[in-house]
């Protein structure tokens, strides 16, 4: 059996999982999953707009609670900005859409998006919304 995984195993171990994470939770999502779904983008629509791959490592590396400010930085602007919607009780959660410019994913999907939450001036995290 396995004795020991040395940090460069153990890393790429845990990297495996979060990818499958990551591919399960996109092909999973009851409310952005369907293929019907489509984006309900308010104002205006930044269609050239698309984030890149290491735009999203760093997405990835925040934290919940981490500032709206320090998110928006590293993203800049969003594809569009999509209806509030109330996670918690008495508290609106503001999302923006974020085009994903990954050949890899392009090539198995139409529409790729990365949908970011923030409540107030906090990030609460991402999602993939893939069509």
């Amino acid at each position: 059996m396995i004795d020991k995984l040395n940090s460069n195993q153990f890393l790429a171990s845990i990297a495996g999982v979060l990818a499958i994470g990551i591919f399960i939770q996109a092909m999973g999502l009851p409310s952005f999953g369907s293929k019907e779904a489509t984006l309900e983008c308010q104002g205006t629509v930044r269609s050239d707009s698309a984030l890149a791959k290491d735009k999203i490592a760093n997405l990835i590396r925040f934290k919940t609670g981490d500032t709206k400010d320090s998110v928006r930085k590293v993203l800049k602007e969003p594809y569009c900005v999509l209806p509030k919607i109330a996670i918690r009780s008495g508290m609106q959660t503001e999302r923006e859409a974020y085009r994903v410019a990954s050949d890899a994913l392009e090539k198995s999907t139409s529409q790729t998006f990365i949908v970011v939450s923030y409540e107030g001036d906090q990030y609460l995290g991402y999602k993939f919304w893939i069509r």
